[in-house]
């Protein structure tokens, strides 16, 4: 919740200047959500976890597919709820913060089947704190200068990772 309420929501919907390493880090987030979806069809097959019901793909909530009883604390849902309701404006910001707070909700005993897989949602909140306003078209998920194609999960599980999330090298990509 600290990381989601420490973010500048005016900044996100007017700032672009974080075009490209936003776009980047979106990538990283398709994989990591890619590469999710693959490992849970391994271990839970259907109907307990049935891709084809994920309609919102990439932005549904990963951790109830992981753990379908861990829900935040509801002084969290609570605090969060109000949050968004004076920030963040558009449904779909909401969504996903809702969803990555679920996912921080997990405990490591719910994880513990699934190696060293990555928090798929960290990538997307670094796209919220760099100003990463995005909207989705056609298709595709637009940076303003760059766009990212949304596609399938099978089409991002195959990516190349993203090797750092540090700021600096973020910064890099944009003066590139």
């Amino acid at each position: 919740m600290q990381k989601i309420s420490s973010i500048d929501w005016r900044a996100a919907e007017e700032g672009f200047e974080h075009g490209g390493s936003s776009a980047r880090l979106m990538r990283e987030h398709l994989r990591r959500m890619a590469v999710w979806i693959r490992e849970l069809q391994k271990a839970r097959p259907a109907p307990f976890f049935d891709v084809a019901q994920c309609d919102r793909w990439p932005f549904f909530d990963l951790a109830s597919y992981v753990e379908p009883s861990a829900r935040p604390d509801s002084e969290a849902e609570a605090v969060l709820g109000a949050f968004l309701a004076g920030h963040a404006s558009s449904p779909l910001t909401g969504r996903i913060c809702r969803a990555a707070l679920n996912w921080a909700s997990l405990s490591p005993r719910s994880l513990a089947g699934f190696g060293d897989l990555p928090d798929p949602f960290e990538p997307l909140l670094l796209v919220f704190e760099r100003s990463g306003a995005f909207w989705i078209e056609n298709g595709f998920i637009d940076f303003v200068a760059s766009r990212v194609r949304l596609g399938s999960w099978e089409d991002h599980v195959a990516a190349e990772p993203l090797l750092s999330l540090d700021g600096a090298v973020l910064d890099a990509m944009d003066r590139a």
